[in-house]
Formats: C-alpha cells, structure tokens, sequence
C-alpha cells in the first residue's frame, strides 16, 4: 500500500471531525467466565487537535461516489478508517507513544464505534446505502454452500501480497509477509474439512500499481480451475499513523495473548457506476463472520466497514477483503489473529452446508 500522505494541521481537523476519529475508554485486559478479554489504550481525537491520524487509502482503480470526499491524498478512504466510526462521547487523553528501536507507537484498540448491531458494530461509510439495516441483512442467507468432500470451498489470496510487520512496509520472503497469516487461516479451514486454495502470486511486486487488476486474472484463473470455491479472501494488513510518524497499533488480548485487531471490509456499488451487482450478499457474509467474531472473541475485530468500492469483490458472492493488524503490529500477534480468524470462519462456513 502507498507511503503516507501528509495533511495539513488545518485539513486535519476537518477531516477528523467530518470522519469521526474515535477509539473508547482505557481498559485493561480481564478474563470473565473463560472468554477472551479485549486489552487496549483507547482515546478520542479531541476536537480541534491538529496532531491527527490518518490511515493509507486502499486504492483498488474504482471511483466510487463518496471518493471527492475523502481524497486519498490527505485522508482515509471509506475503504479505511483510523476507528471505523462515529465519536464516542466519553474523551480520555492520547497516552505517550511507546518506542521500538527507531519507531514510535502508541498501542490501543479500535472498537465501539459506528452503528450497534447486537453486540457489534458496523461503520456505514456509503452515501446511498445509509439506509441499509444491518440487523435484517443479518438474518438472510448468504448465498454460500459449502461441501465438505475435500474440494476447494475457499480461495485465500493477497492483492498486496509483500505487506509485512513489525515495522516493516514490505518483503518478498512470504514467511514474513501476509502471506504467513494466510497460511493461519488456512490450516484452521482445513484441520475443519473445508478445502482451501492458498495463492501466494505476488501482485503489488516488482510493481505496485495495478494490483487489483493482477489480482483480477489470479481469482479468475483460480475459479476456472476450481469452479466449486465459494469464499474468496484478500488478506492485508492496514497501515495508521499520526502525522508526526507515530505508528498506531492495534491489539487486542485473547486468551491472555496478543493479537493483531482485524477489519472486514464489505464494498458496494453504491450509485450503479462500479458494476457490482449482488453486493448485498457479501455483506450477509461478512455480517455473519463479524458477529462470530464478537461472540467468540470480543474485541479482536474492529467495526466492519462497509463502503463504497469494489475491491474484486464483484467476481463472486462470497468475497471479503480482511485486514489483518497494522504495520506496528508483530508477525507472531498477525499470525496469532489468523488462527482466530481461521476457526471463527470455519464455524460460520459450517453452518452454511
């Protein structure tokens, strides 16, 4: 994904309060009756502070409508958001940054923020589809069949496939990169009968631009060949900073262990122009694996947002592009969250037979 643009203090502000910067209330890790404790510093972006935070837009070719909005050049995308959500009403003050080597991070989780749905949360970041209820989309079935006779059911790929952590942007050696939390989920799909294909080609390397469209001819060369698959996943990892350079991490505290905080992002053609039809199938989906998430794990995954692009998800009606941590973020808590991911997807996609 691209280096940081810089916004100007004064765009900062607006755009920040446009967006609704928003992480809630400083917590500290806490088991209950055996399940997963959410650990983060969470905090507001007061309003008027300059020092803001800005996210990398995920640029996928598509012009969407709300893009004149939201240019990438000085602010998050719908397709990326520093909280994915509206101001939470409680404000703490921003904790110092803590420093690895020559990096400076602050470590919180994102969460709480957005449009409540059960015990979840959904940032809304269309102009369209504001209107869409969430809680009924919820009830509908995706339209995902799964057969369990060792046939591949889910195709796992990266667009951007050289991302990496700890402070690291990118690498080719794919034990390293996003690659490595692929290969977490998986194992979890598989040790549960449901057959994967794992495509590792590189798409943002030698060149970066004109990943999605590589991506493009990789998920249909790869549904050609197993025309079965029913889910496709791009996994990334996200990238946040402050515009003084200070890294956001994002983390959460599951079974007393670290992991990376995830993303789900479901598109939409939200006025008719990116040819994406049956886009409301995707969020069902996503829907379904966001609620999993917050039942079995509260806190690993951030409010899922839904947006208005394309991201290939137009190629089937199972397709999600999932974040998976920042760049502060280690190898070993990215890793840990595939594992996770893995086993909550595996459920839902055995409910869905």
């Amino acid at each position: 994904m691209k280096k940081w643009a810089r916004a100007a203090a004064g765009a900062a502000s607006v755009l920040l309060t446009a967006v609704g910067v928003a992480c809630v209330a400083l917590r500290l890790p806490a088991e209950t009756g055996g399940r997963a404790a959410t650990a983060a510093a969470g905090f507001i972006i007061p309003a008027g502070n300059t020092d803001g935070f800005f996210s990398e837009d995920e640029e996928d070719g598509s012009i969407s409508s709300v893009s004149s909005a939201a240019p990438s050049s000085a602010a998050p995308s719908s397709s990326r958001s520093a909280s994915g959500g509206a101001q939470s009403s409680q404000a703490s003050s921003i904790p110092a940054p803590s420093v690895s080597g020559s990096h400076k991070f602050l470590e919180l989780s994102v969460g709480n923020s957005g449009t409540q749905v059960g015990n979840m949360w959904v940032k809304n970041a269309t102009e369209h589809h504001t209107s869409v209820n969430f809680s009924q989309e919820l009830q509908k079935a995706p339209a995902v069949k799964i057969k369990k006779d060792a046939s591949p059911q889910v195709l796992i790929y990266h667009t951007h496939t050289t991302e990496s952590y700890d402070f690291s942007e990118r690498t080719t050696d794919k034990s390293k990169s996003v690659c490595a939390v692929g290969d977490e989920i998986a194992k979890q799909l598989e040790s549960a009968g449901i057959g994967v294909v794992h495509d590792t080609t590189y798409h943002d390397y030698p060149a970066y631009n004109g990943s999605y469209d590589r991506s493009k001819t990789t998920i249909q060369n790869d549904l050609k060949k197993y025309p079965g698959i029913q889910v496709t996943l791009d996994i990334h990892r996200d990238a946040m900073h402050r515009s003084d350079g200070t890294f956001l991490k994002t983390t959460s505290v599951i079974g007393g262990k670290k992991a990376s905080q995830l993303m789900i992002i479901a598109g939409c053609d939200d006025d008719g122009s990116l040819g994406f039809p049956d886009w409301e199938y995707n969020l069902r989906l996503a829907l379904r694996l966001q609620k999993a998430l917050s039942d079995t794990y509260p806190g690993l995954a951030r409010p899922l947002n839904f947006c208005a692009r394309k991201y290939n998800e137009n190629l089937t009606k199972g397709s999600l592009l999932i974040e998976v941590g920042t760049d502060a973020n280690t190898l070993d808590e990215s890793k840990y969250t595939g594992q996770l991911l893995g086993k909550t997807l595996a459920q839902v996609l055995n409910g869905l037979t």
